[in-house]
């Protein structure tokens, strides 16, 4: 997990202390267990535990030092209306060890209603050792989402797609052109408001005049530095230093109508565009850089898990076409390729220098290439048109080459790529550098749709 989240993913926790057992049991009515469990000698092995130092800390308090969590003030609950004191904003609820082994059915129903996140409390090494103990797991609580972690990896885990599910339910997208796209299907029930109801995404649509038109709108002098901050930061080929300034005005135009119409995410209907001159490859390629996700030809259920990898990861995700430019002799050596107009900068090799291009060798448009860092570790994933499953697959960077349509060509090994390639879903695939499948998973438990690992 990256220590330095940005704030708008900072998750926002209320710790709740309910009448835990050992309250129950120092009680006239329970004898024994007053006087040996509660007054009596304490376990030997649990002070052992206690006394043992993690490789990290991951204790509450310390997670939100390192700027990870905002911890709310813990709230003591003894009645049901105690419930209504707790913000509508918090993300997670974390109930204070054995606290739901005997609270009254009312307030565990209280808090379920909230529809958050419930996490039993942890230690410092990330282990709820009494987690698995909670009126939580009887049936009639069985669409209650209350997870308990057994050690750092499971804990970071969990908050990783907490993460994924918070980018998600914050994102507003800017849609610009038509829906539904020109160039990507997707299921006829699937509308804008199935998709706030299921997600929590919401949309403001644009038409492509209203794009050209902020575009237009744009003087020179207000894009000039931006221009030649990009002529010292970038290599320019196929003439694109002549029309520079013309991506600086998309890049500026879709910067200021994502402010003015108060969104964080963006996809354009390319395919229907007008001219070639105004597509958005290196807007969009920079843009994730700031953590904005960007879907190109307004492919949804892209975009989406571009949020979700985004948000779990903290960081950079690229989408393309699977196995575009790919070769027999790749699929047979298990390479998939991932194809595309897109790739932000950031996730370039070290050293390695973006060089600005031609779209598809057209002599017109812009955009981007860069070497990405071989041999590392990356996630593949997608999201069923219907949005109602999601896959993911783990794999290795081998190689990145300039295929200049799409320019960007990028060769994965996978486990079985012939697999792969028969049962991944999804128009576009997304990657994400890092293996985030377990977060996946979880964040596809926590949205009730269907998780295929590849």
């Amino acid at each position: 997990m990256n220590n330095m989240v940005n704030q708008d993913l900072k998750l926002k926790v209320q710790f709740l202390k309910l009448k835990s057992a050992w309250e129950v049991w120092a009680t006239e009515e329970t004898l024994l267990a007053r006087d040996a469990w509660v007054k009596g000698v304490r376990k030997p092995r649990d002070l052992l535990r206690e006394e043992e130092r993690p490789k990290r800390d991951v204790s509450l308090a310390t997670l939100e030092r390192e700027g990870l969590v905002e911890v709310l003030p813990s709230m003591t609950v003894r009645e049901v209306s105690d419930l209504r004191k707790i913000p509508r904003d918090v993300d997670l609820i974390v109930i204070e060890d054995s606290g739901d082994w005997f609270a009254p059915d009312e307030i565990l129903e209280g808090i379920a209603k909230l529809g958050k996140p419930i996490i039993a409390e942890w230690d410092k090494w990330g282990y709820a050792i009494h987690g698995r103990i909670s009126k939580y797991r009887l049936r009639k609580f069985s669409k209650v989402k209350r997870y308990f972690t057994m050690g750092v990896k499971d804990l970071l885990t969990t908050l990783n797609a907490l993460r994924g599910l918070k980018k998600l339910k914050h994102m507003k997208v800017l849609y610009i052109g038509r829906f539904p796209s020109h160039s990507v299907f997707t299921s006829n029930g699937v509308t804008f408001e199935y998709i706030r109801e299921k997600f929590g995404t919401t949309f403001i649509k644009l038409s492509l005049n209203d794009y050209i038109k902020a575009i237009e709108g744009i003087k020179e002098d207000e894009v000039k530095y931006l221009t030649e901050e990009w002529r010292k930061k970038f290599s320019l080929l196929d003439g694109r230093g002549e029309v520079l300034e013309k991506y600086a005005k998309v890049y500026e135009a879709l910067k200021r109508l994502l402010k003015e119409c108060e969104a964080n995410a963006v996809t354009v209907d390319c395919a229907a565009l007008p001219n070639i001159d105004y597509v958005p490859c290196l807007a969009f390629s920079l843009l994730i850089d700031e953590g904005i996700p960007c879907g190109c030809e307004a492919d949804l259920p892209a975009l989406l898990t571009m949020s979700m990898l985004m948000g779990i990861s903290n960081s950079p995700a690229l989408m393309g076409n699977l196995n575009e430019n790919v070769t027999h002799s790749d699929i047979e050596s298990n390479i998939v390729v991932v194809n595309h107009d897109v790739v932000p900068t950031s996730l370039s090799c070290p050293g390695c220098k973006v060089r600005l291009r031609d779209f598809h060798a057209t002599g017109k448009g812009l955009t981007p290439y860069v070497e990405l860092r071989s041999g590392v570790t990356v996630t593949l994933a997608g999201l069923h048109w219907d949005m109602d499953s999601l896959w993911a697959s783990k794999g290795i960077i081998r190689w990145t080459e300039d295929t200049v349509h799409c320019r960007i060509s990028i060769g994965v090994e996978v486990e079985n790529a012939r697999k792969l390639s028969k049962e991944a879903f999804g128009h576009h695939v997304v990657l994400v550098y890092g293996d985030h499948r377990e977060s996946l998973a979880k964040l596809a438990d926590l949205l009730d749709i269907s998780f295929y690992p590849l």
